[in-house]
């Protein structure tokens, strides 16, 4: 096992979002559900995280990501589609002892994000190591659909 499974509390913390695609308003809607404050920086962003930002629900910087900006985060998500960027944030939170993720690449990671979903009262993360994220959502999609068959089966033990 290379990554050891934890819970983060980010309620309150500062967290930045380099990117603003589809990948990147996923983790930014999981974000604001665990409160933290989200600032996200590209020179775009979906509809969706423009109307989150316009609501104030988070900041948006409408550029290119720069150096400093990772020193004002306790955690660093990058999900572009440059390869460059997505090094340059690597690197530069890496130096700084931020925690980082670049969603596609756990190799300049220093954290991977599981596969989440929840029911009632469970939480269920499921990772596999960063090796294979389609398995741990397949696996994910599976127990979410036989969530009440389980709880059956609890029920009867």
């Amino acid at each position: 096992m290379e990554y050891y499974p934890v819970a983060v509390n980010v309620k309150g913390a500062q967290v930045l979002v380099v990117g603003a695609g589809k990948v990147a308003g996923r983790k930014v809607t999981g974000l604001l559900k665990s409160k933290a404050k989200v600032t996200v920086i590209a020179p775009k962003v979906t509809a969706a995280l423009e109307r989150l930002a316009k609501k104030g629900k988070l900041s948006w910087l409408n550029r290119k990501v720069k150096k400093s900006d990772v020193a004002k985060a306790r955690i660093v998500i990058a999900a572009t589609n440059d390869t460059l960027t997505n090094k340059k944030v690597s690197s530069w939170s890496v130096r700084r002892g931020v925690l980082v993720n670049i969603v596609d690449n756990s190799t300049l990671s220093t954290f991977i994000s599981p596969a989440v979903f929840k029911q009632r009262n469970a939480v269920i993360a499921i990772n596999s190591n960063g090796r294979d994220p389609k398995l741990s959502r397949d696996l994910k999609n599976f127990l979410k659909e036989h969530w009440d068959e389980f709880l059956s089966y609890r029920a009867g033990l």
